[in-house]
């Protein structure tokens, strides 16, 4: 007779499918996520990048970027993948709940991360935080 798998047990192996997940994917960065890494560095903000996160205790998520200090996600969205009425409604659902574990979300289109500069960039995510700060 097969042993019923705990919950806790069931959230260690979601967390370490993500976990290898994200390893792998901090390897394979794309330009746009290379460059905005470039860029975060270069600006001296604490993050990581490739995060997992489980949101009430059921979904998970890799993130791309994490601004520890402000709990801040960073996403860098491509139009290939992101632009679909249908991703746009996971990507909205995906929001939802990380709002609900306390996050914020920053969207950066691929377009938009090589056309602004370092100072844009900058700008607009000093612009959230100071909306985080206020809230």
């Amino acid at each position: 007779m097969a042993k019923r798998k705990t919950k806790e047990q069931n959230l260690e192996g979601l967390l370490q499918f993500l976990r290898r997940k994200a390893k792998l994917m901090r390897l394979r960065k794309t330009t746009w996520e290379q460059s905005l890494y470039d860029t975060l560095k270069d600006l001296h903000y604490k993050f990581k990048n490739q995060v997992p996160i489980i949101c009430r205790e059921k979904y998970g998520y890799i993130v791309d970027f994490l601004l520890t200090d402000y709990n801040l996600i960073i996403e860098v969205d491509g139009r290939a993948t992101h632009a679909s009425k249908e991703q746009q409604k996971a990507d909205n659902q995906r929001s939802r709940r990380l709002k609900k574990e306390g996050y914020e979300i920053l969207r950066f289109w691929n377009k938009q991360i090589s056309t602004f500069n370092k100072e844009q960039i900058d700008q607009i995510i000093k612009s959230k935080i100071q909306l985080i700060q206020n809230q």
